[in-house]
């Protein structure tokens, strides 16, 4: 499911973010490591999950938008999802634009996402089911 919305608007805990200021391919590994550590205890279906949508939404990031990028990895506190999430400088699409094969990846793995607007720029965002929720020092 695709969804364009004003963003989370729910109590949520910020697990971690990572900036960016270009295009950097070593970055990519860097980041999905990145996640195995505020995903401790989490299944690894959920990790390796997580790990690819990632990818897809920074790969997107850096084909597609300008800096500075950032990416947020948010707990929603009342629900059983990760959401992920991966902000730009770059105007949101039309609503015509026809997503690619990564994409279908991202809509494959996650329960939903989407595109919120922002005056800075925009956040693609999606959200992950978990089963087990992460370890939170």
């Amino acid at each position: 499911m695709f969804a364009v919305t004003l963003g989370l608007r729910e109590p949520a805990r910020l697990l971690g973010e990572v900036r960016f200021t270009g295009v950097d391919p070593d970055f990519l590994t860097g980041v999905r490591r990145w996640l195995e550590a505020p995903l401790r205890g989490c299944t690894k279906s959920a990790v390796l999950g997580a790990a690819v949508v990632v990818g897809e939404l920074t790969t997107n990031a850096f084909r597609h938008a300008r800096p500075p990028f950032a990416v947020r990895l948010i707990l929603p506190e009342r629900r059983n999802v990760i959401r992920l999430e991966v902000h730009d400088a770059t105007a949101p699409p039309a609503m015509d634009w026809s997503p690619g094969r990564g994409l279908d990846l991202v809509r494959a793995l996650c329960l939903v996402w989407g595109v919120d607007h922002r005056d800075s720029g925009k956040v693609v965002w999606a959200e992950l089911p978990l089963l087990v929720r992460p370890i939170v020092g």
